[in-house]
């Protein structure tokens, strides 16, 4: 198993990931455009976890400021790993990718969001050394 950077053929995997892991409901050819716009913008990082060339987890960071935090902020956006691959180290890997990565480009904090209802994802974000700041909050715009 390894963990390396993304690349268009990885689109459908993730696809299947977002719609099966997270329960998002999202149609191949707009992740496929959000993904492009993603790339074009510069400040998106998207990794795959592969074994035996199937894709098995991804997660997808940006990078951005904040008005408190000295220096960029990077948040992983989305972290997924296939139910039958969770429990062996995968997620883990992900994580030391994205804080690999955030070092590389200069962020000083890495933050994840995480659904009050995920109460196992709570758990393993702790276990990498995140905590609680605070709630998220979102509003839908018509």
């Amino acid at each position: 198993m390894f963990v390396r950077d993304f690349t268009v053929k990885d689109i459908t995997a993730i696809n299947e990931l977002l719609n099966k892991e997270l329960g998002k409901c999202v149609e191949a050819n707009k992740l496929k455009s959000t993904i492009s716009n993603m790339i074009d913008d510069g400040n998106y990082k998207i990794f795959v976890a592969e074994i035996n060339g199937n894709i098995v987890g991804f997660t997808g960071v940006h990078f951005g400021l904040a008005f408190e935090i000295d220096g960029k902020v990077m948040r992983i956006i989305a972290l997924a790993v296939k139910e039958e691959y969770q429990h062996r180290g995968i997620g883990t890997m992900l994580i030391k990718k994205a804080e690999e990565c955030a070092k590389e480009n200069g962020a000083s904090i890495v933050g994840v969001n995480s659904g009050l209802q995920r109460l196992a994802a709570h758990s393993f974000y702790e276990n990498q050394g995140f905590f609680k700041k605070g709630y998220s909050f979102i509003k839908i715009l018509n």
